[in-house]
């Protein structure tokens, strides 16, 4: 089973895809309460078919942005499709999207021990921007993406509450 979030400007909802015997199942609400026997058929290139439910649909996929282009004859969207658990960590660590720009936040109460980056510093995805302890341990707190630092919110010392903004990248 994938289980997939997908946004499009401020909307959002889970895909979930399923394979049993041969044959695919969809459900748009990720409770699978409105599963549907689901067909895709690659057509050419980036070109597909997908029928959900006896209705057809062709559509275009293109990588774009962090995202994918879903371009229906002369209709094109913006979507950004991400795997449900990795959305659902990056919820819960604190790894936040806001007007586009990328924001790391506390992922719960703690202090700041350690600040490993300044503003102006381009930093790589992966790498650690600042060590909190929280709970009688150290946590990581790493950049979500590569980037510029734009600003950083705290201090040495500091205590921060969940959800607090740490770094803002430009």
């Amino acid at each position: 089973m994938k289980k997939l979030e997908v946004k499009s400007g401020d909307r959002k909802f889970v895909f979930e895809l399923r394979r049993e015997g041969g044959r695919y199942y969809a459900s748009f609400d990720g409770d699978g309460a409105s599963e549907q026997p689901a067909d895709l058929i690659r057509l050419d290139g980036n070109r597909y078919s997908l029928i959900v439910g006896g209705k057809s649909i062709e559509f275009g996929v293109e990588h774009n942005n962090g995202g994918y282009a879903i371009t229906t004859g002369a209709d094109s969207a913006q979507f950004v499709v991400e795997d449900f658990e990795i959305a659902r960590m990056k919820k819960k660590a604190g790894i936040a999207e806001a007007d586009g720009s990328k924001n790391v936040a506390a992922p719960m109460p703690g202090i700041i021990t350690q600040i490993n980056c300044q503003p102006g510093d381009e930093v790589e995805k992966g790498q650690t921007l600042m060590v909190m302890e929280a709970m009688k341990m150290e946590n990581d707190i790493k950049s979500p993406v590569a980037g510029k630092i734009g600003k950083i919110s705290v201090s040495q010392s500091d205590s921060v509450t969940k959800g607090q903004v740490l770094v803002e990248f430009e």
